[in-house]
């Protein structure tokens, strides 16, 4: 089988650089990005932690390498959670689809795709706890 890096590294890796880079921009751009004289710190704030946390790991998993690759434990659960999740939001659409064409809830574009994300990740996220518990 072949070993791929844990996804925890990678979101965390690039969290850290994606806040590092949005507050080098604001702070070169004179961008007030949260609407304070001094958002670029809340960025460089965020990015720290991500740091702090992509160190703790890295630590945490320094002499045991089976730790930081995804074992077939993780595959199974993402695979089944993904197919649980897929089935859900279909159900899910289904219903909203209905609900829209009756009129019995109105909504312009941009509250439904914020509903539509939010819902995905909910379920998303559930499912894979549900999953995780289950095996």
């Amino acid at each position: 089988m072949e070993k791929k890096t844990d996804s925890t590294f990678i979101g965390v890796g690039v969290g850290s650089i994606f806040f590092f880079g949005m507050g080098i921009w604001d702070f070169v751009s004179n961008k007030n990005g949260y609407g304070y004289g001094y958002g670029y710190l809340i960025d460089f704030a965020i990015g720290g932690l991500f740091l702090a946390f992509l160190l703790y790991l890295l630590r945490k998993t320094k002499n045991s390498r089976n730790e930081r690759f995804e074992d077939e434990r993780k595959i199974l659960l993402s695979e089944k959670s993904s197919c649980m999740s897929f089935n859900v939001l279909f159900i899910v659409f289904a219903i909203m689809q209905i609900t829209f064409k009756w009129n019995t809830i109105v909504v312009d574009s941009s509250l439904l795709l914020l509903m539509i994300s939010m819902i995905a990740l909910l379920i998303k996220f559930s499912t894979y706890l549900i999953c995780r518990y289950k095996y």
